[in-house]
């Protein structure tokens, strides 16, 4: 009985990454087509939500660890949002558009989600790489987390995620994104959450590719 649960588990878990696949390409697809983007760029908080459930509806490790891991980095990943924009002394000067939908205190709801998608599928994905030192497993995933950053940011403003005063992106981004990335992903190694074979590295795996391709395609340019 027990393996054909463990063999319902896998089957669920392949469909779930074929899901993340299709719905990453099809979305890129979308974002490359001039007259598509306007109308994917409405689709942008929708895939983010389909991505959080996908998280919580294939978890099946203890439930409480899960909500817990998902509050903490919602409300830290949204608070640090929050500070930055009204401060400017976190990430550097910058505010939202209209991309990421509703917003509370200028910052997005879906930006707490969208931390809570990264650090557990970063969180995740570095967890197969069998680092049994938490905090080298949470310095080896902020560096992966900085490239993907490098690459996500000028498409964010291309497409209106979120714009940087004077349309250039501070060093002290990328500084402020590793310490916070350590933290939040100290907090999910200390809540040891059970490894979900394939989603995390799909989820990021995916992404990554996703804003990869924007950036070399759509004319972005780190440096202009």
């Amino acid at each position: 009985m027990e393996g054909q649960i463990d063999q319902g588990d896998l089957k669920i878990k392949k469909i779930a990454v074929v899901v993340i696949v299709i719905f990453h390409v099809v979305g890129l697809a979308g974002f490359l087509i001039p007259t598509l983007q306007s109308y994917f760029m409405k689709m942008v908080p929708f895939h983010l939500l389909l991505m959080f459930a996908i998280i919580v509806y294939t978890y099946v490790g203890n439930v409480k660890r899960l909500l817990l891991f998902v509050c903490g980095v919602f409300l830290c990943g949204w608070l640090v949002e929050v500070l930055g924009v009204h401060t400017g002394k976190i990430f550097g000067r910058y505010y939202y558009g209209d991309t990421l939908g509703y917003k509370i205190a200028a910052v997005p709801l879906l930006m707490g989600i969208n931390w809570v998608i990264l650090i557990f599928s970063i969180g995740q994905m570095v967890k197969g790489f069998k680092i049994r030192n938490s905090i080298l497993a949470s310095l080896v995933g902020a560096l992966m987390l900085i490239t993907f950053d490098f690459f996500m940011e000028p498409v964010a403003m291309k497409f209106d995620y979120w714009q940087w005063d004077w349309h250039e992106i501070p060093l002290q981004n990328y500084m402020a994104w590793f310490i916070v990335s350590i933290i939040l992903l100290k907090f999910y190694y200390a809540l040891d959450l059970k490894q979900q074979k394939y989603i995390g590295t799909a989820m990021f795996t995916s992404q990554l590719v996703f804003f990869v391709v924007l950036y070399m395609t759509t004319g972005t340019n780190i440096f202009t």
